[in-house]
């Protein structure tokens, strides 16, 4: 499959297969840039071995990554409420808090939240792909629906139903947030069709899916819900709204990040090798 990316070079990418020691495989993610090397004192190979990372390590600059925000997310969101309207005449300190500010749009945390679950959409299409067993149908689903979510996080499609749920039942309070009704009877819905996913799965397995799906969703809906009381009673501008927020955003993108580590410890359950591989 090829791609060119930002800096137009071309990158051939592999997904390859090989049976290894009966139902065991090794599956290698391969991304190969068309241009060659400049540097003529290093080979290909070692350069490769440069670029390979495992997906432990993977996993572990995702968290990294994820604390930064945290923080970057906190301190943001206490300048918007300290500086208040001031903060246009700062414009370094203006700038800071749109690009990190956690109940912002279409900034760094957004733009990260989606990058993960385009992550879990492609590790769940991977699985598609080479798994064998019953479950393997269940996996495209939570790969699509990855995919969806990762354009919702960036564009903020489901508000778009506040007002008209809104209009129709006139809920208020921990429902101020309107399109959270839609939301929980999909949630529901998606719940009582991979009920059968997760009795197919190991006890361990088991435990990370359920566990990754409650600590997301308690930021998702649960904190959702806080933050609309909130907002309702006139606390949208309060100290006490902005850390609601961190800490609805943080579930979300931990429960993420414990999914990415269930998903690698399911690829490994069939597959004996797993890299990616940047060469």
């Amino acid at each position: 499959m090829d791609y060119t990316n930002d800096s137009g070079i071309r990158l051939d990418i592999e997904i390859n297969k090989f049976l290894y020691k009966g139902d065991k495989s090794v599956a290698i993610i391969i991304v190969k840039p068309e241009k060659e090397l400049i540097n003529n004192n290093i080979s290909e190979q070692d350069a490769g071995a440069f670029t390979n990372i495992s997906l432990s390590e993977f996993v572990f600059i995702l968290i990294v990554i994820t604390g930064i925000l945290v923080i970057t997310g906190s301190i943001a969101g206490i300048f918007s409420i300290n500086y208040g309207e001031d903060l246009e005449n700062n414009r370094v300190l203006y700038r800071f808090v749109q690009l990190f500010n956690m109940n912002l749009e279409a900034n760094i945390p957004s733009w990260y939240s989606g990058f993960l679950m385009i992550i879990i959409s492609g590790f769940s299409f991977l699985i598609y792909k080479l798994d064998s067993a019953e479950t393997k149908k269940y996996f495209f689903i939570i790969s699509v629906m990855f995919l969806f979510m990762s354009m919702d996080e960036i564009a903020s499609v489901h508000e778009i139903l506040n007002n008209p749920v809104r209009n129709s039942l006139n809920p208020g309070g921990l429902l101020y947030w309107a399109w959270i009704i839609p939301g929980m009877i999909a949630v529901v819905l998606f719940a009582l069709y991979f009920l059968r996913l997760l009795f197919l799965l190991d006890e361990k397995l088991r435990m990370l899916f359920l566990l990754s799906g409650f600590i997301y969703l308690l930021g998702a809906i649960g904190f959702e819900m806080i933050g609309g009381w909130l907002y309702s009673h006139s606390l949208g501008d309060s100290m006490l709204y902005v850390f609601e927020v961190v800490i609805e955003e943080s579930l979300e993108m931990f429960g993420m990040l414990l999914f990415i580590y269930a998903l690698i410890k399911y690829i490994k359950s069939f597959a004996e090798t797993v890299q990616v591989i940047f060469r």
